[in-house]
């Protein structure tokens, strides 16, 4: 059975959101995010806290 699709969405201002079923593809590609556009350290907990259930 596969996982439940999740989704982690930046500010309005930013306009990034992504959905993956991968929760750890999808924290590894938040926290690139965070640190290439934003110039923020995030932690997993940081990422888990906005996952919502896509």
């Amino acid at each position: 059975m596969a996982e439940t699709l999740k989704k982690v969405e930046c500010e309005p201002t930013c306009g990034f959101m992504i959905r993956s079923h991968d929760e750890k593809e999808l924290i590894e590609l938040v926290r690139q995010h965070a640190e290439k556009m934003h110039k923020m350290k995030v932690t997993d907990k940081d990422i888990r806290e906005k996952m919502k259930t896509a």
